[in-house]
Parts: structure tokens; C-alpha cells; sequence
């Protein structure tokens, strides 16, 4: 197939995106606020807030949200600078195979995060159109139907994900405030506030599972900040995190404690908002998810190599439809914790390279003379990984946030190890 034929199919999965296929940065933003407003990060913010109180989880989500946008910042200018995609850009710090290993943990959890929404939408659809038409029919058929116009939308790429969310982005951020504002009608905001929480998981944890939430957007900013026109606009783009995804856990969360609930549908039954809970279900869940599953395909393209964009997508597809059906939500929580573990180091160590080791200079030309494994990069990460560990079980720590601990181990330790190691 001819590079040309190739661009026109995988939205340049494994070469530089031209300069006139790029776009505004405001239009970045829009898909990221569109990939925080689904289901798992309502349910997160209402789990997270009902168990460490009103005031702490405000603190905890705004805190974690403006940490890690400044990563994707950096992580942003890595990608309008190359105009490569985070799995093209992996292969420079951690060699080729050692690329792969990175890609494969980072598909997967993308995977683990396609099938848990896809199966919380089955579920809430089942409690919509219950409550609604009085009708009780089996999650799987709603699984199967949403997943089915997730990966349509996912093929076509970014400029079908761009057009969805130029829709139900605006539409979905009125209806957010709408819901916070109808949740505080009938109740005073200095008791909401007084909240002190239930105490489920202890506020390490909550901080955990908020950073393994997001976790991935700053490893995956390129992908995205790769189509941006300048430096500037890549930076606009990430708007869609700073200010975008703290609204969205607010969202979950303080609805939840005026009803009493977890479970998003059921929160918004109380609150007497069914049918427009019913529309944001249906296109937050499949902006999300078509996401979701666009990253997913261009981190096994560069696995597959010999495998079309298409055939990935249907079977990694089929895969989190499977797990969906399952029940894979059960472990949603051990799941951001784990992810807040293993892919931290991994941006650290790509920023750390490029900036400090290449000096900017990431050129397709020497992509045949990469090594298979960088032993510097493997180290780094399996430390950071290990401190990260056991910060997170509470064995040892070094600024109390595991997140913090892996990410400056990987950064430092990659930088001392490339000195020492040729």
C-alpha cells in the first residue's frame, strides 16, 4: 500500500500529519471535554465524593486535573512539534520492541476502559427505558448496539469523532451545569459542602483512582495535539482537561449526595431528568468510547503491522464487548488504581527524553537504527513502576502520592541511567 493510501486510512498512525490537515486547537478540546463526559467518570465522581466528603473530592478532582494538564501540555507541544502519534513517538525512548511491550499495556488498558463504559451503558440504558416505557429488556442488546456505532465511528477517525463532538459536546456541557444547578434547587450549599463522606476508599485511594482516570490523557496527547496548527493551539487543547473533566466528576458528584445514589440513571431519575439523562447517556458513552477505541486501534497498528486499521478495530472491538458482557465494571476501581501504577513512568520517560537526551529531534529517518530495547528506559520504568507499587499499598512512599513517586523516579532515573549507559 502506498503512503498515500495508507494516510487516507489510519489518520497517519505511523507518519507525520501534513501541515494543511491541521486544525484550531479549540477543536482539540472539544474531543477531549467529549472523552471526560461519559459514564465511568460520573460514576467516579460520585463514588469518590460520597466516600471522602464534598469538600475534599472539589480539592482532589481540581488538584489532580490541573497536575496532570500540566503534562499534557508538555506532552501536547511533544506532538504538534512532531507530528507523530504517542505509539510513533514511543519507539524513540524505549526502542522497537520495547515500544511494543508500552503499547501493548497501554491498548489493553484502553480496551479495560472501552468495555467498562460500554457495559455501564447497557446497564443505564436498561434502567432509562425502564423507567420510561416500562420496558425490561437484557443489557447485552444494549451492549451490542452501542458498541457496534462506537467502532463505526472510531473507523472513520478523528474528522468522524471531530463532527460528533462539534455536536454533543456543547449540548452535553449546558446539561452538566443544568443537572449541578437542579441538584442544588432544594438544598443548601454550606450542608453539601459540611459532607464528610462515608469513608469507602480513604482519600490515597480516591487520589489514585482520579490520576488512573486521566492517567492516560497526557501519554496519549499527541495523538490528538499532532493535528494542532501551532504550538498555541496545542496548549488550547488542553482545556478539554483542565476545565473540562473537573465539571464532569462535580457532575456525578454532587447529584449524588442530594439523592442518595451512585449509579448515574439513578441519579437523574431522582432528580426527575430521565429522558435528558437518556440523550446524554447515548452521546457522551459514544463520543467517549468511539475515542477510546481510535486509540486503541492506532496502539495495535503499530503492533500489527501487517494488519489493516479496520480488521484491529473490529477485533479489539469484539474483545471489549465480550468483557462488557462479562461484567468487567466490577473491577473498576482495582482497575484505575493498577493503570495509576503502570502509566505514569511512561510520559515521564518520553518527555524526559525528548526535551533533555534528543534535544527536540525526533526524525522518522532514524527510525531503522533504533535500537529493539532502550535498557535505560526498561529500568526506569520497572522502578518507577515498583515504587509506584509500593507508595500505593502504603509499604514506603516519597512525597505520600504514588503518582508523584513514579513519575519522578522514571524522569530522574532515566536521565542518570542515559548518561551512564551507551
Amino acid at each position: 500500500m502506498s503512503i498515500e493510501a495508507e494516510q487516507g486510512n489510519d489518520d497517519y498512525s505511523r507518519t507525520k500529519v501534513p501541515e494543511e490537515k491541521t486544525v484550531h486547537g479549540l477543536r482539540i478540546a472539544g474531543i477531549i471535554v467529549g472523552i471526560g463526559i461519559t459514564l465511568p467518570v460520573l460514576f467516579l465522581g460520585a463514588e469518590v465524593t460520597q466516600s471522602v466528603g464534598m469538600s475534599t473530592a472539589i480539592w482532589i478532582f481540581v488538584g489532580v486535573c490541573l497536575v496532570l494538564s500540566v503534562l499534557c501540555g508538555i506532552t501536547a507541544v511533544i506532538g504538534n512539534r512532531t507530528r507523530l502519534s504517542t505509539y510513533m513517538l514511543l519507539h524513540f525512548p524505549f526502542g522497537k520492541m520495547g515500544a511494543k511491550l508500552i503499547n501493548v499495556i497501554v491498548g489493553v488498558t484502553l480496551l479495560g476502559w472501552y468495555a467498562v463504559t460500554i457495559e455501564i451503558f447497557g446497564t443505564s440504558l436498561n434502567d432509562a427505558f425502564t423507567q420510561l416505557l416500562g420496558w425490561n429488556f437484557p443489557a447485552w442488546i444494549s451492549i451490542l448496539i452501542g458498541s457496534a456505532l462506537m467502532t463505526l465511528t472510531a473507523l472513520y477517525g478523528i474528522k468522524a469523532m471531530e463532527k460528533l463532538s462539534n455536536i454533543s459536546v456543547p449540548l452535553l456541557l449546558i446539561f452538566m451545569v443544568f443537572v449541578l444547578f437542579t441538584s442544588l434547587g432544594g438544598s443548601e450549599w454550606d450542608v453539601i459542602i459540611a459532607f464528610e463522606g462515608s469513608g469507602g476508599i480513604g482519600i490515597r485511594e480516591a487520589i489514585s483512582a482520579v490520576v488512573g482516570m486521566a492517567i492516560l490523557t497526557p501519554v496519549l496527547m499527541p495523538d490528538y495535539s499532532r493535528f494542532a496548527r501551532t504550538d498555541k493551539d496545542s496548549l488550547l487543547a488542553v482545556l478539554g482537561l483542565a476545565i473540562g473533566f473537573p465539571i464532569v466528576l462535580l457532575a456525578g458528584g454532587i447529584p449524588s449526595l442530594t439523592t442518595g445514589e451512585i449509579d448515574i440513571m439513578k441519579i437523574m431519575i431522582g432528580l426527575s431528568l430521565t429522558l435528558p439523562a437518556l440523550l446524554i447517556l447515548i452521546f457522551s458513552t459514544w463520543t467517549t468510547n468511539s475515542a477510546n477505541l481510535y486509540s486503541t486501534v492506532l496502539t495495535f497498528s503499530t503492533i500489527f503491522t501487517k494488519q489493516g486499521n479496520w480488521r484491529i478495530g473490529l477485533v479489539a472491538s469484539a474483545i471489549g464487548t465480550i468483557l462488557a458482557i462479562a461484567g468487567v465494571t466490577g473491577y473498576f476501581i482495582d482497575f484505575l488504581n493498577i493503570s495509576s501504577i503502570f502509566i505514569p513512568p511512561v510520559s515521564a520517560i518520553f518527555i524526559a527524553d525528548f526535551f533533555f537526551v534528543k534535544k527536540q529531534n525526533y526524525d522518522l529517518k532514524d527510525f531503522d537504527s533504533l535500537p529493539n530495547f532502550d535498557l535505560a528506559a526498561g529500568i526506569s520504568w520497572i522502578v518507577a513502576c515498583i515504587v509506584a507499587y509500593l507508595g500505593a499499598y502504603d509499604y514506603m512512599t516519597l512525597t505520600t502520592i504514588s503518582f508523584f513517586d513514579s513519575f519522578l523516579v522514571a524522569f530522574i532515573l532515566y536521565l542518570i541511567l542515559k548518561k551512564i549507559i551507551k
